[in-house]
């Protein structure tokens, strides 16, 4: 291991590592010790020290890393400074207050090896000094925000942004490029670094090699407004380079970056909101949400069972009425009413995966949550049944990248629906869910209704058993005919 020593100009090491430090004599020494205990060992340790008044050098010099000055008090200058005397193919650069995983460098080193073409990486990090409000932000950021903007960027053919805690980037690149840009002093200057990076190659996003760092920043200054400063800056200057620089000039229109940037912040999070939670959304992958034919044919689907006498009661009224419906299952709730799916398989009525616990973020956790969360469930209710199901519906109908990712990779065929009112609210009347139902009914409408909400066992479903009777006699009266879903229904 070559750290701690500096030899400017020989390239000695595989990856270089620079911390960048301004007073951060208490983070400084949890940061290297978290490198020393990599389990790579090609590398090099530089601290640039930017002007600090308290012991941080000293620290990282008895720490054994090799420290710097840069006395010009600004992040891309220290940056700037580190990469100067860099020795390494790879440049990674770590905050003073942030801690990597042992296996950092390893995997960084491993994925830019078998990935030629890309000219840098960057990955996310979770607080490990947040409040609540911090941890919710981070976490959808990470699960949620960060892979829908990465993928509507690659639409566009523009450049994935590095993040400022960790990135690595190969040295070649950022020497082509000129380096950091001294002129920033903070704000901006991951985004404009981003820009001229991705002219020489595409810059990946490594989703699950997460670090930790704190949220200081934004106990000390405000959630929303260290947020706001961040996606002010960014946009502003993803629209200066993209959009012509006579639109940001001339009187009166200094007001348009900050409109710029809004609306696009305010577009992104209505895209995303309508990719995640809208049932005719194929954003994320296929998904079937009406039934395709012109065929006065309607599919009658319940969620959240089994729940006790009240699925019985349901089953006993297609029963009485002559009709097959689709039951999604919740694995625990299976678990719970076992011979109540086992009468729902028996009685010839088709069932679907709904999950084992009908979490509210499952579609944002890791492929390994989500596949147990499915696979629990296929297996409570193969247990009660001896059926597989091959359909799927996602908890509260939310989806991701991830959900669909390992729904398609299981060989599930995933619905939703085109026809679903609040029958799960207990104040609805039947004659309401009726009503609803039945005004945006049209051929080969998929019908949802609940005959079970969550895991509340035994919870009262009395207004939709009601209300699916005024269903039921009413689409029989307009000549509709009930189908059931399954693998082969073409959308």
């Amino acid at each position: 291991m070559k750290t701690g020593m500096f030899n400017p100009g020989v390239n000695q090491t595989k990856i270089s590592v620079i911390v960048p430090a301004l007073n951060e004599e208490k983070f400084i020494e949890a940061c290297i010790r978290s490198v020393q205990s990599q389990d790579f060992k090609d590398y090099e340790l530089i601290v640039v020290d930017n002007g600090s008044t308290d012991k941080t050098s000293e620290v990282a010099r008895k720490l054994g890393a090799t420290v710097v000055y840069e006395p010009r008090v600004g992040l891309p200058r220290a940056r700037e400074t580190g990469r100067k005397i860099a020795n390494g193919e790879i440049l990674l650069y770590i905050d003073a207050d942030t801690v990597v995983p042992t296996e950092f460098l390893s995997k960084i080193s491993e994925f830019l090896d078998k990935h030629r073409e890309v000219a840098a990486v960057t990955t996310p990090f979770f607080f490990y000094d947040g409040d609540w409000k911090t941890n919710v932000l981070n976490k959808s950021a990470f699960k949620v925000f960060c892979p829908l903007y990465f993928m509507v960027l690659d639409v566009f053919h523009l450049p994935k942004s590095l993040l400022g805690s960790t990135f690595a980037v190969r040295k070649h690149i950022l020497e082509k490029i000129g380096g950091f840009n001294t002129n920033i002093k903070f704000y901006g200057e991951d985004t404009d670094l981003s820009i001229r990076i991705s002219k020489e190659g595409p810059i990946a996003f490594l989703p699950d090699l997460y670090s930790s760092t704190s949220a200081r920043r934004y106990l000390s200054q405000g959630l929303l407004k260290t947020q706001s400063i961040y996606l002010f800056y960014h946009f502003s200057l993803i629209l200066r380079f993209y959009l012509p620089v006579r639109w940001f000039k001339g009187p009166g229109r200094k007001w348009l970056p900050r409109l710029a940037a809004t609306t696009c912040l305010l577009g992104s999070i209505g895209f995303f909101a309508y990719a995640s939670t809208s049932p005719k959304s194929e954003i994320f992958g296929k998904v079937i949400y009406h039934i395709n034919t012109h065929k006065k044919t309607v599919a009658l689907t319940f969620d959240d069972g089994p729940n006790g006498k009240y699925t019985q009661e349901v089953i006993d009224i297609l029963d009485r009425e002559g009709i097959k419906a689709t039951f999604f299952l919740i694995g625990k709730n299976v678990e719970a009413y076992p011979d109540i799916a086992k009468e729902i398989a028996a009685h010839g009525h088709v069932i679907g995966n709904h999950s084992y616990t009908h979490r509210w973020l499952l579609p944002f956790e890791n492929e390994k949550s989500i596949l147990h969360e499915v696979d629990k469930a296929e297996e409570a209710i193969y247990n009660a049944t001896g059926e597989s199901p091959r359909i799927f519906r996602p908890p509260h109908g939310i989806r991701s990248i991830w959900l669909d990712k390992v729904i398609q990779k299981e060989g599930y065929t995933m619905f939703t629906w085109d026809d679903m009112t609040t029958d799960y609210e207990s104040g609805t009347v039947d004659r309401d869910i009726a009503k609803k139902i039945l005004s945006r009914v049209r051929p080969g409408s998929i019908i949802v209704l609940h005959d079970g909400i969550d895991l509340k066992h035994g919870v009262n479903r009395e207004n939709m058993i009601e209300g699916l009777i005024l269903i039921i006699k009413e689409l029989k009266k307009e000549g509709y005919e009930f189908v059931t879903l399954n693998e082969n229904v073409k959308g």
